[in-house]
């Protein structure tokens, strides 16, 4: 073979390989602009009035379960600081409640604004008393998943919620949270996709046909 060819093939590798790494680059870069937040949250079955849990939990103050109904009723209404008060109040009687710290930790999601990447600081303590307690707990897995793709930690993140969809209920509200923010995910790699394939086209080198 030719030294002339040899070197040819060897910078057509090259771009190849700079190539590879803007679209790794380009994959594994965070979001721009935070998505809003998903509610995960699951109704209650049957569903519970918030005003008939009120009636409930002031009858039963010291009552960790009556307490914690009350923040799902509230949570499932989107009442998310009444429902934060709630589920701390139950907590304060049993803090051995997964459910009621993953849902405690949904609660400040909703109520804390935060143009950071990472998610507040007082729902990833409540989500990790939460798997401490319970490691399959649905809840606290959807959000750092979450916060594992707005880091652009993309594959990472799909496959977690791939994971729990076979796991929740369907049709339920954490089915449903989960497929949104599913799709939404996908179609921010669909377009840095298409970015990175841009961007190499620009940087091919030009064909040249032989006279």
């Amino acid at each position: 073979m030719k030294r002339g060819k040899v070197f040819i093939i060897a910078g057509i590798l090259l771009v190849l390989v700079i190539l590879g790494f803007i679209a790794l680059s380009l994959l594994r870069r965070p979001a721009a602009t935070p998505a809003p937040t998903p509610v995960f949250v699951d109704r209650p079955a049957p569903a519970i009035a918030p005003a008939a849990a009120q009636a409930q939990a002031t009858k039963a103050p010291g009552d960790a379960a009556t307490q914690k109904r009350l923040g799902d009723a509230l949570l499932a209404a989107r009442r998310f600081e009444e429902a934060a008060a709630a589920y701390r109040a139950s907590l304060a009687i049993d803090p051995n409640q997964s459910t009621a710290w993953s849902a405690l930790g949904e609660a400040v999601m909703q109520t804390t604004k935060s143009n950071s990447v990472d998610l507040p600081a007082p729902a990833t303590e409540a989500f990790n008393k939460a798997l401490a307690l319970d490691p399959r707990d649905a809840r606290a897995r959807f959000y750092f998943a979450m916060q594992k793709d707005l880091k652009g930690q993309h594959d990472e993140a799909i496959g977690e919620w791939l994971a729990l969809l076979r796991e929740v209920p369907a049709g339920s509200d954490a089915d449903e949270a989960i497929r949104s923010t599913l799709a939404a995910s996908i179609k921010r790699n669909v377009n840095l996709i298409r970015q990175a394939v841009d961007e190499a086209g620009r940087a091919q080198p030009r064909y040249k046909s032989k006279p």
